[in-house]
């Protein structure tokens, strides 16, 4: 009798189903984070503050953690200038448009919270920006379209007789076509009708580069191809920030732990400290970068739609017109207000 009971508390306990409603979750850390950068290229350059404890998933707004607005932020030249950044938008900070980075001088952010944090990055000097040797693409055929690509290539000349580092930012913009309505019958006047425009796709990990037995040479940078899917527009855009040690090995360590593979000798996880700290406080955690880096960028059009073999383009097209790629099924005027393509940023390139 005793068994038989306590299989019925057992069973009675497996079948229960409770639903959480009503519970909190807390984030206990409420480290300051920072990011920002300055170059050699015309400003504005701009300043990002937030603390972690922010953090809400009921709140997408907040996926950065909470703002931190009010706070004097200043850039400061080794000479004792400062470059006052004015709050553009709650916890953004940024130049004036004129204020532009010169090469060979050293600087560093400095951060008043409305706390009464005082925070301050390292001094950095701004390096000499490095060129890039090449950039191009090469298309590649094959006899299925789903094997057809652009291989891109891409260099950049290293100096001779001292240790490089290179952090280089990727921004591919893709064009997409949408389909127009059906017009309205005579005497209506016909809309305009754009069916031209660019998304963004995000993309946020760097390309880390070193010239480690490679010194005064070409140095390749490593590209992922582009597929031949469609015959629009596509650009690419390559920014090369020159960097020092510092800041190359900072971004190395966030790429490591990125890319953990799950296996037992991988590097245990743990939290990056930047070229940050609080002065007035050592012990409050200070999160995140301020980089100071030479800069050139270069964007480049991979055309695909000149220069393909007829038999390659025309399995493209069957390809596009059995996919439904023009949006047959969702006619639009405008197709800035194409909401289900991600990245939408409209009729126009961004600003080169």
């Amino acid at each position: 009798m005793k068994r038989i009971l306590i299989f019925m508390g057992l069973l009675g306990l497996f079948s229960c189903e409770t639903e959480i409603t009503d519970f909190k979750t807390e984030n206990l850390s409420d480290a300051v984070v920072v990011y920002g950068e300055m170059t050699n290229q015309v400003g504005p350059y701009t300043v990002r503050l937030n603390y972690t404890s922010g953090y809400s998933p009921f709140d997408a707004t907040q996926f950065q953690g909470e703002s931190i607005p009010g706070a004097d932020v200043r850039i400061v030249e080794e000479s004792g200038s400062a470059i006052v950044l004015k709050e553009i938008q709650k916890g953004m900070y940024q130049t004036p448009a004129s204020f532009q980075g010169q090469v060979g001088k050293k600087y560093r952010l400095k951060i008043m919270t409305p706390d009464g944090l005082d925070i301050a990055s390292s001094w950095q000097v701004l390096s000499a920006p490095t060129e890039l040797k090449t950039l191009n693409s090469k298309y590649v055929n094959s006899e299925k379209v789903e094997d057809m690509y652009f291989e891109m290539q891409a260099s950049l000349q290293d100096t001779r007789g001292s240790d490089d580092y290179y952090f280089i930012k990727r921004q591919d913009f893709i064009q997409f076509l949408t389909t127009c309505p059906t017009p309205p019958p005579p005497p209506a006047p016909v809309p305009i009708c754009y069916s031209k425009c660019w998304q963004a796709v995000q993309n946020t990990q760097p390309i880390l580069m070193d010239d480690a037995f490679l010194d005064g040479r070409e140095i390749k940078v490593p590209l992922a191809a582009i597929p031949y899917d469609d015959f629009t527009e596509w650009f690419v855009q390559l920014e090369v920030y020159h960097v020092d040690k510092a800041t190359h090995q900072y971004w190395k360590r966030q790429e490591d732990q990125r890319t953990l593979g799950g296996g037992i000798f991988d590097k245990v996880p743990a939290q990056i400290i930047g070229n940050l700290t609080c002065l007035n406080n050592p012990d409050r955690q200070v999160l995140g970068y301020f980089m100071v880096a030479g800069k050139t960028k270069r964007r480049v059009l991979v055309d695909r739609y000149n220069g393909i073999p007829a038999a390659s383009y025309q399995k493209l097209v069957n390809l596009v017109n059995f996919k439904k790629l023009r949006f047959q099924d969702s006619p639009i005027w405008d197709c800035r207000q194409a909401a289900w393509v991600p990245y939408n940023v409209g009729l126009n390139l961004p600003v080169y």
